[in-house]
């Protein structure tokens, strides 16, 4: 699972809203450590995981949101501020890099139980509209409750 933050009170995963960034060819360290975005965290091409996998890319990852999995509409209030706040530098980086891939990754609890056989969760065109001036793909990962149990 990629961004996942261990919470000492809960020992289960946190990860909000987060903004994922991938590169073949560019590290973003430079970025990094130039940056006002919030960095959640990053990696080089070269560099070892948690599973002593060698990595085969580049990626910087940003804090979004720290709404809860079951708060869906703060999650997406908070990306287009944030977004809106962040453009002009999102936009340098995703034009001065090699990009493969960049998008928001907003985790949900699934509502699915009991009689309930179906979920929507809606996008508004604000945030459709800012994302897209970035090329920036949208991700649901969607939970069960017990997930982490």
């Amino acid at each position: 699972m990629r961004g996942e933050k261990i919470s000492k009170k809960t020992t289960e995963f946190e990860f909000m809203c987060l903004l994922k960034v991938y590169s073949d060819n560019n590290s973003f360290r430079s970025f990094e450590n130039s940056t006002k975005i919030p960095v959640y965290n990053s990696y080089d091409k070269g560099e070892s995981n948690e599973k002593n996998q060698v990595r085969t890319d580049y990626k910087i990852t940003f804090d979004v949101s720290e709404k809860e999995w079951d708060d869906f509409e703060g999650q997406v209030k908070d990306t287009i501020v944030f977004l809106t706040k962040y453009f002009d530098e999102l936009e340098k980086l995703l034009k001065t890099h090699d990009i493969t891939t960049a998008y928001l990754d907003f985790p949900l609890y699934s509502r699915l139980y009991g009689d309930i056989v179906n979920q929507n969760d809606h996008l508004p065109k604000e945030l459709i509209q800012l994302a897209g001036k970035l090329s920036l793909g949208i991700e649901m990962s969607i939970y069960t409750k017990d997930a982490f149990d």
